[in-house]
């Protein structure tokens, strides 16, 4: 392997990992915001039973 095809393969295992840690962020904000929007209706079913 020259150089430059070491470069390329550090750039798209890089590559990879960023899409990789992206795609989870990306998840794990989406089941975040699930949860929030259900906290938000429990609270306020719970405070018109008052």
């Amino acid at each position: 392997m020259e150089g430059s095809d070491k470069f390329f393969v550090v750039v798209i295992v890089m590559s990879i990992i960023f899409t990789g840690l992206g795609t989870y962020l990306f998840l794990i904000d989406r089941k975040l915001s699930r949860i929030e929007k259900k906290l938000k209706e429990f609270r306020e079913s719970k405070n018109k039973d008052k």
